[in-house]
């Protein structure tokens, strides 16, 4: 009897499996569902918003090959295409304005407007946000510099005193700061 009361109390003294609290017993990190990455959702096509006459905002910095047909339908028919020099890329004329193009790439685009206008509503009919902040105001033109990710927006006016624009040009960047 002892030796059966010596081995019931050696086994009772074994310590048992360690056992951590807090932890649980699936895994934090599971392998991503297959589904999931299979669900995301596809880019939306662009669409010009209908109070924007030219959307300078977004073709201008795209690939010209992605924004041709956009161009074609803002600008219309495309009348002439100049070679610049080889720092500048080269240049093409459409009916309602012209862009520079460099490595394929939209770099500057000009715009006369339909109508002389407040700086205001021509930054938002050639789709930028409405800005009535400071701009360097020279005797016959409105300049701005490094804003929404454009090296230089030029608007011109009208008449050297007057506060309205009747043309906008737009930067993205300066082909000669490249290179």
């Amino acid at each position: 009897m002892n030796v059966l009361l010596l081995v019931l109390l050696l086994g009772a003294c074994e310590s048992p499996a360690p056992v951590l609290s807090g932890i649980p017993e699936d895994p934090l990190l599971a392998a991503p569902d297959r589904v999931s990455e299979a669900a995301e959702p596809l880019p939306t096509p662009y669409t010009k918003p209908p109070e924007v006459w030219v959307d300078i905002r977004y073709l201008c910095g795209q690939p010209l090959t992605a924004v041709r047909a956009d161009l074609l339908d803002q600008l219309g028919p495309q009348l002439r295409v100049r070679e610049l020099d080889a720092v500048r890329g080269r240049e093409i004329q459409y009916e309602r304005g012209r862009v520079r193009v460099l490595n394929g790439v939209v770099y500057m685009m000009s715009i006369p407007l339909n109508e002389p206008m407040y700086r205001r509503v021509a930054f938002e009919r050639t789709g930028f946000p409405a800005f009535s902040g400071s701009a360097i105001q020279l005797s016959g033109e409105y300049r701005m510099n490094n804003e929404w990710d454009f090296r230089r927006i030029r608007m011109t006016r009208v008449e050297r005193d007057s506060e309205f624009v009747n043309h906008v040009e737009a930067w993205r960047w300066l082909p000669r700061e490249r290179q």
